[in-house]
């Protein structure tokens, strides 16, 4: 079975442009055909009548005045308002471009038949401020047809422009979903490789948390990691990626073992096997962690699987993110089957064969219909899956050597210590993976077969850096 097209949320536009481009596709181009696809539509809605396109400052802008110059050369009567002043280097030259004999205005003309809204799309974000909630106004007093680019502007707000038909580029979006607004809508493509969408890649890395320069300790998460017990170098290895990811604090409840390094504070129970807790023991540390991580390490004997459930329900008690791995997975599966659409969201990082424990099988079809948003799924193998049930992205980095014993526990902390950091869980999901999948790859270039978990814990600090340079933001701090 193959995987439905993907669905994203309207902030995720501005990473498939930027992944479009690192591929090789021109943004300008994409603008290109996104404002012909707009004035192919307003030209079917619009008959002989004349097109307002309304133009905001950013890209979407930037289409809207595309739209305006592919109606002028066609003949087709067009006017445009510019609601805000170009702000974008792209609609700044779009604007330049469109013809002088296209009028330029400051309200509807009267024989205006249709609207084109190309005033914030995917980009607006909350409640628009002046002067654009103002020019909302008066464009929903006409009560004129709109035609949406991408997604109607004020989408979600008591300003929001209802639109007769959105058209939206290359990919749904799921903010549009039952959305009030948003009339009819389809989906064009505009030639954006589908690899920017449907592959891991490295534009995600902008979202990776920065450090607050007048920040202190517990501002940049806190991590508690559950698990141990019977193999207590998953714990470590967990406990480890997670500090490399940022987290100011990292706690381990656990049991007797070897000593952990200085940087995670060990919380033991004197036992060989993890134990339920007494309430007043646990509920201080879930209290105050940012997320929670189960599994790792952990073994499945009595006790220890009802450590586990215990700990996952405290979690979900106090809406606390929880990370799933290993071991935690088999033990919490039907509780997991059966997490409610309002939980705290989870992420589950199975391997393949883990896979099977939640959704029976492990195959991305499978997988995909399982997840959610509040229930993400990464799913380890060749070829890595990250889904939320309505987007989805592969990950085909990686070696045969990152099977090794260790590195699914570096993978777990990673992602666990993003999710204390403030990331959502499928954000969390693909920076991580995509992070160790790179640096696995630059030990394998360097070493062939011959290195292991903490080689690679090692090597995650300069294959961080070698993503975040370009972007300019290294080192991550605001």
């Amino acid at each position: 079975m193959s995987l439905p097209p993907p669905i994203v949320p309207c902030d995720e536009v501005a990473l498939i442009d930027a992944a479009a481009e690192s591929l090789g596709c021109a943004v300008a181009d994409l603008m290109e055909r996104a404002g012909a696809a707009l004035a192919l539509e307003a030209r079917r809605l619009a008959g002989d009548g004349l097109v307002l396109v309304a133009c905001g400052p950013g890209n979407n802008g930037g289409d809207g005045w595309v739209c305006a110059r592919v109606l002028a050369e066609a003949g087709h009567p067009v006017a445009v308002w510019s609601v805000s002043d170009p702000a974008s280097p792209l609609c700044r030259d779009q604007a330049e471009r469109c013809p002088s004999q296209v009028p330029r205005v400051s309200a509807p003309p009267a024989d205006t038949a249709l609207i084109v809204d190309a005033i914030l799309g995917a980009g607006g974000r909350g409640r628009p401020r002046t002067p654009i909630d103002r020019a909302l106004l008066t464009l929903r007093g006409t009560g004129l047809p709109v035609l949406a680019a991408d997604a109607p502007t004020g989408l979600g707000t008591d300003l929001v422009l209802p639109a007769t038909l959105t058209i939206c580029f290359q990919v749904a979006k799921s903010d549009l979903l039952g959305a009030a607004g948003v009339g009819e809508f389809k989906t064009v493509d505009i030639g954006i490789p589908e690899a920017a969408y449907k592959e891991v890649q490295p534009a995600c890395m902008a979202r990776f948390p920065r450090h607050r320069r007048d920040g202190h300790k517990g501002n940049h998460g806190e991590l508690l990691v559950i698990g141990g017990g019977r193999f207590p170098g998953a714990l470590e290895f967990a406990c480890r990626a997670a500090v490399i990811a940022g987290c100011d604090l990292v706690r381990a409840w656990t049991t007797q073992g070897p000593t952990l390094p200085p940087t995670i504070i060990a919380h033991r129970q004197d036992l060989e096997t993890l134990q339920p807790a007494e309430p007043s023991e646990l509920t201080p540390l879930v209290v105050r962690a940012s997320a929670v991580l189960i599994g790792n390490g952990i073994g499945r004997r009595a006790g220890a699987m009802e450590a586990a459930e215990q700990a996952f329900s405290l979690c979900s008690d106090l809406g606390v993110p929880v990370i799933v791995d290993a071991d935690g997975l088999s033990i919490l599966a039907d509780t997991l089957r059966d997490l409610p659409a309002d939980a705290a969201p989870v992420l589950l990082t199975p391997h393949r064969g883990e896979a099977r424990y939640l959704a029976g099988r492990s195959d991305d079809a499978t997988l995909h219909a399982y997840a959610r948003a509040n229930r993400v799924v990464l799913a380890k193998g060749p070829v890595d899956l990250v889904t939320d049930g309505s987007r989805w992205q592969h990950n085909h980095r990686g070696n045969p050597r990152l099977a090794v014993g260790g590195t699914g526990d570096v993978l777990a902390g990673l992602s666990a210590g993003l999710m204390a950091r403030g990331l959502a869980p499928f954000d969390a999901a693909r920076i991580a993976v995509l992070w160790l999948t790179e640096a696995g790859d630059e030990c394998w270039r360097e070493y062939g077969p011959c290195y292991d978990a903490l080689t690679l814990l090692d090597r995650l600090p300069r294959t961080l850096r070698h993503f975040l340079e370009p972007l300019g933001i290294w080192p991550p701090v605001i």
